[in-house]
């Protein structure tokens, strides 16, 4: 679990994208319970195979809202409701909102993409499995974290207790480890971890784009 430790004053319910997408995985959440075949919608997952065959693209952005259960849910959207609304607040709403669906996009690119040139056992397998989740387009959101907020501290539960460490060293650390998943264990582990991987890359070079762009404006206010 993971908590910020210092109350920003950034109200969540002004950061009108971040409040639109949390109510949109939520309602697609309830529309894949709501199968009558009980498989959770599946056909609107990506599929690494089909989008090779140029068949349902479109599932690039439908996969960007489902989840397989409730703890994958849970866990995606905790994590989005701590981080989101300081990204949007920071971005502004419209970059935001690239930023967003870009690093979801990327994200799943570079996962099919992974399936095809990792030599083992995705050319066979994985690119057959569909994959679901808004994981890659909340690490994009991660890695904006990272690089305008790294300096927040954040609570993480260690066992009995709360760990009190800096946002962008949890993070930062958390994509290391996503990164030696991806190449040494990747899709083993039922996760699409070059997703993760391609999600905070893609968010990572707007982010620091952003921040590079506008230390010049605030630099001349200081003088």
């Amino acid at each position: 679990m993971v908590l910020e430790a210092e109350p920003d004053r950034i109200s969540f319910f002004k950061q009108y994208f971040s409040v639109i997408i949390l109510a949109a995985n939520i309602l697609v959440f309830i529309w894949q319970l709501m199968d009558p075949t009980g498989n959770m919608h599946i056909e609107a997952a990506f599929v690494p195979a089909e989008f090779f065959a140029g068949e349902k693209l479109w599932t690039i952005f439908t996969s960007m809202f489902m989840h397989g259960d409730f703890v994958h849910i849970i866990m995606n959207m905790w994590f989005f409701l701590v981080i989101t609304d300081n990204c949007e607040h920071a971005m502004g709403h419209i970059l935001y909102l690239i930023t967003y669906f870009a690093s979801g996009i990327f994200a799943t690119l570079l996962h099919a993409w992974s399936t095809v040139f990792i030599p083992f056992w995705g050319v066979t397998y994985a690119q057959f499995i569909p994959s679901l989740g808004a994981s890659g387009a909340i690490f994009g959101l991660m890695a904006v974290y990272a690089i305008l907020y790294p300096k927040n501290k954040f609570y993480i539960l260690g066992g009995t207790y709360m760990r009190r460490i800096s946002a962008g060293y949890f993070i930062i650390t958390y994509f290391i480890t996503e990164l030696m998943y991806a190449f040494f264990s990747f899709e083993l582990t039922g996760t699409a971890h070059f997703a993760h991987v391609g999600g905070f890359v893609a968010g990572a070079i707007i982010a620091g784009i952003f921040k590079a762009a506008r230390r010049p404006s605030s630099q001349k206010k200081n003088v």
